[in-house]
């Protein structure tokens, strides 16, 4: 599984338990957790923007910062064969198109405004 990862474009380390792997395009983070026992975590991470300024707090002179980020997870038990096509579904552009879309009449009226 290692080798479809690298193969994919990501850089592969061994974790306690298995493999980790990440590939970073600007500001967004796709990670891959994998353990021995096929268990699956992917993670997506989009950092959405990130502000500092010098700050006075409490008398004592310093930085303040935030950074907005948003995070989404997916977790799964596969076998060696699935691996790639589940780590590409999940990267932009592609997962949101393989998930089927609820009849409307599943959500209450008021929720549905056009």
């Amino acid at each position: 599984m290692k080798e479809a990862l690298e193969a994919l474009g990501y850089e592969v380390f061994p974790i306690e338990g298995g493999w980790a792997a990440e590939k970073r395009r600007g500001g967004l983070v796709h990670q891959v957790f994998l353990s021995q026992e096929g268990e699956v975590r992917l993670r997506k991470k989009r950092f959405l923007s990130e502000e500092s300024r010098p700050l006075a707090l409490a008398g004592v002179e310093g930085t303040w910062s935030r950074v907005l980020e948003s995070e989404e997870n997916f977790f799964a038990v596969v076998g060696p064969q699935d691996l790639p096509a589940l780590v590409l579904a999940f990267e932009p552009g592609l997962y949101p198109k393989l998930l089927p879309r609820p009849p409307l009449a599943c959500f209450k009226s008021s929720w549905v405004t056009s």
